[in-house]
């Protein structure tokens, strides 16, 4: 399978057009449909590609629901707010189903944005 990786800026379109010697115009309509970031989401910080939404923050976790616009894929990403060890590996029954709760909340707002859901 062949891709190309969508532009980000429109100097990175002008320079992708003049490598494939197309017009930048051309080249929108080679990518096209461009992958839009889920509402409410912004860019990560220092990348390109993933867009991150609102942390949902439970107890000592941290859920964030996020978006990579180069495969147009949806995770969460899991932590601690207090990740020093031996903290992060031990869950209490409690803190199990409150974890659990959190992350259903989070995969409902990847879920609710992505078309193959």
């Amino acid at each position: 399978m062949n891709t190309t990786k969508y532009p980000a800026t429109v100097r990175e379109l002008a320079e992708m057009a003049e490598a494939m010697g197309m017009q930048p115009s051309e080249l929108l309509e080679m990518l096209s449909p461009i992958p839009m970031p889920p509402t409410g989401y912004t860019l990560a910080p220092k990348s390109s590609h993933r867009w991150i939404g609102p942390e949902i923050i439970n107890g000592r976790w941290i859920l964030t629901p996020a978006w990579d616009a180069t495969t147009a894929s949806h995770s969460v990403d899991v932590w601690m707010a207090d990740h020093q060890p031996p903290n992060y590996a031990n869950l209490t029954p409690a803190e199990a189903i409150d974890l659990a709760a959190a992350l259903l909340q989070a995969t409902q707002t990847a879920r609710a944005e992505s078309p193959q859901a």
